[in-house]
């Protein structure tokens, strides 16, 4: 799932400042996952924006923001509410957030929450659980056990330990309070391969394969 987190109220009441009257779509899916979105995020949202003095025209849940379509539709169903409203506050991942401004061009959008990056929807406390992926282009976890060594990594490593790779021990060079994450990328994943693989990286840049329905 995209994973979000909320924006600082500070953000929020300055994108807000001159709006009196206010919509609210909460994303049903990723930022519900997420614990944004959803019913709980919509009543939390809501009842903050009426302390700070805003009238709440419309607080609807929507079953998935990012699909235009479904955002076309909620937006044409809410329309006479939304457009007496001085913003539409969107509580989504930024693909939610995208799609609002393609169907809402005479409302002003508003984000609440700030994508963070695509995590798997578990309750796992484990490293392929907790690092976010933070889209870097080239993906790797194929060869590191399923750990983004880049979010993970306090140097930002993505195909090798740092050069104070701890020969003994666990604790990081960048670091100590934490584990060197390579130690576990190490035993999990394929540290050969993913040199190899940065030398493939390199060659090719941005080429990508193409899309099966552009394959002859």
């Amino acid at each position: 799932m995209n994973k979000s987190g909320w924006k600082s109220a500070d953000e929020i009441k300055f994108s807000l400042r001159d709006a009196r009257k206010v919509s609210i779509f909460a994303c049903g899916v990723c930022a519900n996952l997420s614990e944004t979105g959803g019913v709980k995020g919509l009543r939390f949202l809501k009842g903050l924006l009426e302390d700070w003095g805003k009238e709440v025209l419309l607080a609807k849940c929507i079953t998935a923001c990012c699909a235009e379509e479904i955002m076309r539709q909620a937006v044409r169903i809410h329309g006479r509410a939304i457009s007496a409203s001085d913003a539409l506050v969107v509580i989504s991942c930024a693909a939610g957030v995208k799609s609002a401004f393609l169907c809402c061009p005479d409302t002003r959008v508003v984000a609440a929450a700030d994508s963070v990056g695509s995590v798997p929807v578990s309750r796992q406390d484990d490293p392929v659980a907790r690092s976010i992926c933070t889209n870097c282009a080239h993906c790797v976890i194929s060869f590191t056990g399923g750990i983004c060594p880049v979010s993970e990594c306090p140097s930002g490593k993505k195909y090798e330990p740092c050069s104070k790779y701890p020969d003994s021990g666990h604790a990081c060079a960048v670091d100590p309070t934490r584990d060197c994450i390579w130690k576990e990328i190490e035993i999990r994943g394929d540290l050969d391969a993913l040199k190899e693989l940065g030398r493939i990286h390199a060659a090719v840049g941005d080429e990508r394969l193409s899309s099966p329905a552009n394959m002859v």
